[in-house]
């Protein structure tokens, strides 16, 4: 990973990029949840702020072609920008007070607006500045920088904030981060031989996206897709009521202590896929970390409230197997897809998965309100990660995928 970072000076400001954006994103997406449920101590609140998260992502599928066809560091400087404008508006204390929590709800919405474009830009990016071989090794970087920093700004913020939490100050944080990275943005260069951005005026939406879909529908990426969507559908159930359940458990400053143990297992993760992942057949291995996922978290549920250095460890160890199964999938969409495509194949998988996360999202809302023992809801999304595992390990196409290095583009 060291190598590609000393070789590849356009993937050096890359990492800068994500770097900063990540720190900036990050500590929005973690505490936003925080503060609607300790502002209002309403669960359906909660799931609210949960859909509005992610319902925008379900019209990925309409910026796949846009990403594929234009400037791609145009869009990063122009969504980057934005997203800096609309974190600064929630930094302004008296303008949530005066306009509640339909204000907060509108701010969520806009920034993933913004993000439902700058995401797919940037993953469509990567494959044009690395090699092919080296895909996983970059996101491994990405994240691990990334994670990094969160967890040194997270450890600060903990001190900083150790008597009161004070959300505007977080959110101004962000913004200030955010501002970082649209400077950053401004050193980017399109890699030479380019043509993404000389198709501009022969935007044929339908065409390309039905291209897009029957690209997935034949391959191994239908089977990714549909393992994504259910372990995002029953991921996002638990993560609407993590804020309750940290919250009762070890108390709002512990919420911040578990948030940094799960950007350290991310860490491990990136390290480990990024060193060894290209080692393993990646059927296997996804099936493997899928299921050992799920057992940790069901067992993450009994040892919290008894044990709290044994729940920090039990939080590293999920987070790690989850984020590794996140990262396999994320550089298979990737590898496979033609250069031309990468941003619709994307965009196209990110839809579905939004449509699945903004279904659970208002599911886990209701649950946390009815459910007399929210632990149950963990146990649950536990269960269901190792059938998930199950399930897909049945499947010929998946179980036969091979090593990283051993996938041939358009491939499988």
């Amino acid at each position: 990973m060291l190598t590609l970072f000393k070789q590849n000076k356009m993937y050096r400001v890359f990492l800068m990029y994500q770097f900063f954006s990540a720190i900036g994103g990050s500590m929005f997406s973690m505490f936003i949840l925080l503060s609607i449920h300790l502002i209002y101590e309403n669960p359906i609140y909660t799931g609210i702020a949960g859909f509005l998260t992610a319902a925008p992502w379900i019209f990925s599928f309409a910026v796949g072609p846009i990403v594929d066809r234009y400037n791609k560091i145009a869009i990063m400087r122009l969504t980057t920008f934005l997203e800096f404008l609309v974190l600064s508006l929630l930094a302004f204390t008296p303008l949530q007070e005066g306009f509640g929590a339909p204000f907060m709800f509108a701010v969520i919405f806009l920034y993933n607006i913004a993000a439902l474009f700058e995401n797919p830009a940037s993953t469509a990016l990567l494959p044009q500045i690395v090699s092919e071989e080296k895909i996983m090794e970059a996101n491994a970087l990405i994240n691990i920088i990334a994670m990094a920093g969160g967890v040194v700004i997270a450890a600060v913020l903990f001190n900083a904030l150790r008597d009161n939490i004070n959300f505007s100050f977080l959110y101004g944080f962000s913004a200030a981060f955010l501002a970082i990275t649209f400077m950053v943005s401004l050193f980017l260069r399109n890699p030479a031989g380019n043509k993404n951005t000389k198709k501009a005026s022969s935007l044929k939406y339908i065409s390309d996206l039905k291209e897009g879909a029957q690209f997935i529908r034949r391959n191994i990426l239908l089977y990714i897709t549909i393992a994504l969507v259910a372990m995002e559908f029953f991921g996002e159930i638990a993560y609407i009521n993590r804020p309750m359940f940290l919250e009762y458990h070890v108390g709002a400053q512990g919420y911040i202590v578990f948030t940094v143990m799960g950007l350290i297992g991310g860490i491990a993760a990136s390290y480990f896929v990024g060193a060894m992942g290209s080692r393993f057949k990646l059927g296997w291995f996804a099936f493997v970390l899928l299921l050992l996922a799920g057992v940790v978290r069901i067992v993450f549920v009994f040892v919290l409230p008894n044990l709290y250095i044994g729940g920090l460890v039990i939080m590293v160890i999920y987070v790690a197997l989850a984020s590794s199964v996140d990262i396999i999938f994320q550089s298979l969409n990737q590898k496979i897809p033609p250069e031309d495509m990468v941003g619709r194949v994307a965009t196209i998988s990110t839809t579905f998965v939004a449509i699945a996360v903004t279904i659970g999202a208002l599911v886990g809302g209701f649950l946390g309100s009815v459910v007399p023992e929210v632990g149950h809801i963990f146990v649950f999304q536990g269960a269901s990660y190792v059938m998930i595992g199950v399930l897909i390990i049945f499947v010929p196409r998946f179980r036969k995928l091979p090593r990283m290095t051993e996938i041939v583009k358009g491939d499988l």
